[in-house]
């Protein structure tokens, strides 16, 4: 799917547009058209960073990190910080437009979202990694019942 660090920018880039529009003077629909993309990009850099969370090691490879935990750590609490500014300002925008109703209506449709989104799109990535996982198990378990009747006819 996508990092944590490019979900991030592209929510930021995104949420540039929604600033370009308001000042630009466009219509509120206009403006809700750019939102929904950035709330689709804070959506994938929240479920990339749970991903990367519990993301397993291949045992066959040599474990490295390219930066240090408190390094990692320092990156994400950055951007979720920025990304929590970036909402707020747009709940403060739709609060403007639409009132107390309407944000309270955005606030059920993006949890609305979210769900049939976890759903459908990351259990589709989740299911094609178990499918990986699945794919390098099988040969181990052919060559393991192939080594174990090999054994066994050795010894009769």
């Amino acid at each position: 799917m996508i990092d944590p660090i490019t979900a991030a920018s592209l929510a930021t880039t995104a949420f540039t547009g929604v600033k370009k529009f308001i000042e630009a003077g466009k219509s509120v629909e206009d403006t809700m058209m750019v939102v929904a993309r950035w709330q689709g990009h804070i959506s994938d850099f929240a479920w990339s960073v749970k991903r990367e969370q519990k993301k397993s090691l291949n045992p066959f490879k040599t474990v490295t990190f390219s930066e240090s935990a408190s390094g990692e750590a320092a990156k994400i609490f950055a951007l979720r910080k920025k990304l929590e500014a970036q909402r707020k300002e747009v709940l403060q925008y739709i609060n403007l437009a639409y009132g107390k109703e309407g944000l309270q209506e955005y606030r059920s449709l993006v949890e609305e979202v979210k769900q049939r989104r976890q759903a459908e799109v990351y259990a589709a990535a989740e299911r094609a990694d178990f499918v990986k996982k699945m794919m390098m198990l099988v040969p181990l378990l052919g060559l393991a019942v192939y080594l174990i009747i090999f054994i066994i006819k050795s010894i009769k």
